[in-house]
């Protein structure tokens, strides 16, 4: 059965069922379907920083909060 006979298949059952409790099913298939994963909306620079974050995260290239403001302090005195 090719996608455009199974499409017409599908919407006939559709049409014909009284069964609210199977058409909520259905409807509830198309809105995980709708569901993008945010990940995939981030621009490529922002996805490619955040994988940078990560990596150096791992080799244990980072700072502690304190650190930060340690050295925010002695760099602008306050």
């Amino acid at each position: 059965m090719d996608i455009q006979a199974l499409k017409l298949d599908l919407v006939t059952k559709i049409l014909k069922t009284e069964k609210s409790s199977l058409l909520i099913q259905i409807e509830k298939l198309f809105e995980k379907e709708n569901d993008q994963d945010w990940w995939d909306q981030l621009p490529d620079e922002v996805q490619q920083s955040i994988l940078e974050g990560v990596e150096n995260i791992k080799q244990g290239e980072m700072y502690s909060h304190d650190q930060i403001v340690r050295e925010a302090k002695q760099k602008y005195g306050f």
